[in-house]
């Protein structure tokens, strides 16, 4: 009698070890699985190849040990809707992605709340200290007619990234000799007292 219980014993541990070893390969396999999903995910959104790799893996460990427990209690249906929605990334959308969306609103806010317009300035390389020239000044730089005679087929204008045509009007810079159309770097040099490609100043 003894005997027997011992060898119940023995059997009961070898099938809960079974278990275990059999859930840590569900587990790593959905992690494999979320891991792939996550970063290509993660490369085509705002969350990035690595953040999406990492999120992945954990949505696809939780996921197959979600699935094992679905094993474990004979449920089909919902074992092959679960492996489905790790493989086509729904698991990433629904349960990572408010996350990182609600993450990414704080960071934003922080930043808002604790950051000056002079620290903005500095990110964004826009001088500070620079306004706008006025109207007088502006209407005094140089302007061109864009024609055959001088060759602007290749060129664009930097701002609105339009290309120039023939018989348009240009305004040049006298410093850096950089040409745009007149209503775009009218708007510009109304905001910003410099070249928009070089940054040299205009007056």
């Amino acid at each position: 009698m003894l005997r027997m219980s011992y060898s119940m014993n023995g059997v009961l541990l070898k099938l809960i070890n079974k278990l275990y070893v059999a859930t840590c390969i569900i587990a790593l396999g959905g992690a494999a699985v979320g891991a792939i999903t996550g970063a290509i995910k993660g490369q085509t959104t705002e969350t990035g190849l690595s953040r999406g790799f990492v999120i992945g893996a954990l949505a696809g460990a939780v996921t197959g040990v979600q699935l094992m427990d679905l094993v474990l209690n004979g449920d089909p249906l919902p074992k092959v809707a679960l492996m489905r929605s790790v493989i086509n990334g729904k698991v990433f959308r629904e349960w990572v992605c408010p996350e990182l969306l609600k993450a990414y609103h704080w960071q934003m806010s922080v930043v808002e709340t604790s950051t000056s317009r002079r620290e903005f300035s500095d990110i964004f390389d826009v001088d500070d200290t620079s306004s706008g020239l006025s109207q007088d000044c502006i209407k005094q730089l140089p302007i061109c007619n864009f024609n055959d005679t001088i060759s602007y087929s290749d060129t664009s204008c930097t701002i609105c990234l339009q290309k120039i045509k023939n018989g348009q009007v240009g305004r040049w810079l006298p410093r850096c000799k950089h040409t745009f159309h007149v209503e775009c770097i009218d708007g510009w040099l109304m905001r910003q007292a410099s070249c928009p490609i070089c940054r040299t100043h205009v007056s």
